[in-house]
């Protein structure tokens, strides 16, 4: 399951990233974990013990953050919580994330701020599939033929 970035951008926003964090917690979080909740990094390279690797979508590693032990990691919302409370143990910083330090996180920037203006509007952030996707294909004339079609009904009843 991947969450799309408004959706991460609720749960950041939820959690308490504002302002030009928030586009930037959402882009750590999709070059983290790609925006599955589910996403677990055991950090073998890294020493740490059977279970202490790295959870959810901002990639918590448990093993520098015992704190969140008892915590659903996997779930989005703790996750968010966790996430803040890291960030917010740095300064307001996001310096605790190898995404951020080696500035990954910037290809995600793009979609991130999409996400969060997704989110605060309420609206879907782009097609849901494939399919809805294709039907949505202004290159394809049949989809230009029904828009024009549809356009000159709704003038139409404008002008009448």
């Amino acid at each position: 399951m991947q969450f799309s970035a408004a959706d991460i951008a609720n749960y950041a926003a939820a959690a308490g990233f504002t302002g030009d964090d928030l586009p930037t917690a959402v882009a750590i979080a999709l070059a983290e974990s790609n925006g599955d909740p589910n996403a677990y990094n055991p950090e073998s390279q890294a020493g740490a013990p059977a279970g202490k690797g790295s959870y959810g979508l901002w990639q918590i590693y448990l093993n520098a953050h015992p704190q969140f032990a008892g915590w659903n990691l996997y779930d989005p919302r703790a996750n968010a919580a966790a996430a803040f409370t890291v960030y917010t143990a740095a300064g307001n910083s996001f310096a605790p994330w190898t995404t951020f330090k080696s500035g990954a996180y910037t290809a995600y920037l793009s979609t991130a701020q999409d996400g969060v203006i997704a989110d605060a509007q309420g609206l879907p952030q782009g097609p849901s599939s494939p399919a809805l996707a294709s039907a949505l294909d202004f290159t394809n004339p049949i989809v230009i033929a029904i828009a024009l079609v549809f356009g000159v009904l709704v003038l139409k009843d404008f002008f009448d």
